[in-house]
């Protein structure tokens, strides 16, 4: 099962990958340890054998796919359901060795769920999930910052804001990502990375 509190892991097997594909899949906007569980029953509990991505092969061959995700309470069903066919077709990204563009060619899958996904399973990527937590902090150094959640050029705006700024503090951008979440979830008990506002 993904380990919420733990969600940085360079080292995993596929089967724990293609788990935290699914995860990253079905977490957007959505309680992180809650998820977690419902993903973990989704694949554990549906009857079938194999790697995460075998079983979901599975449940599309038997025509179960939104059933099982149903069973599970996962939510987002028809969203998933698209994602994840997609994801299994002939052609698609390797989320093994797929950048960003080429995870976001999967539906539901916009830049802050690849990079998120990237930041978390990969050492040295250079990217930056630009989340809530994230934008305030780009605000905090005195940047404007878009009304809403950035897309487009205004994402890769403030990514590059963010990558440069991790550099700066002598940071890997996961750690980075990690101390500006602490502080804004902890009401600002965990310091921000580099000294910020």
């Amino acid at each position: 099962m993904i380990d919420p509190y733990r969600i940085t892991n360079h080292s995993r097997t596929r089967a724990e990958l293609e788990e935290f594909w699914v995860f990253c899949l079905a977490v957007a906007g959505k309680k992180a340890t809650m998820i977690a569980a419902k993903v973990d029953d989704f694949i554990s509990n549906c009857g079938l054998e194999g790697s995460p991505f075998e079983r979901i092969r599975g449940m599309i061959s038997s025509d179960r796919l939104v059933d099982e995700l149903r069973r599970a309470r996962v939510g987002k069903y028809a969203l998933l359901d698209r994602g994840l066919r997609e994801t299994l077709r002939e052609g698609a990204p390797d989320i093994t060795s797929a950048g960003p563009d080429e995870l976001e060619t999967i539906t539901g899958v916009g830049p802050k769920t690849a990079r998120f996904f990237l930041l978390h399973s990969r050492k040295d990527v250079e990217v930056a999930v630009i989340d809530t937590h994230m934008v305030k902090y780009v605000a905090s150094l005195g940047h404007r910052i878009p009304n809403g959640v950035p897309t487009g050029k205004e994402y890769y705006r403030l990514e590059r804001i963010v990558i440069d700024r991790a550099r700066e503090v002598g940071m890997s951008l996961h750690e980075f990502d990690l101390a500006v979440w602490s502080h804004y979830a902890s009401g600002g008990v965990h310091p921000l990375p580099g000294g910020g506002a």
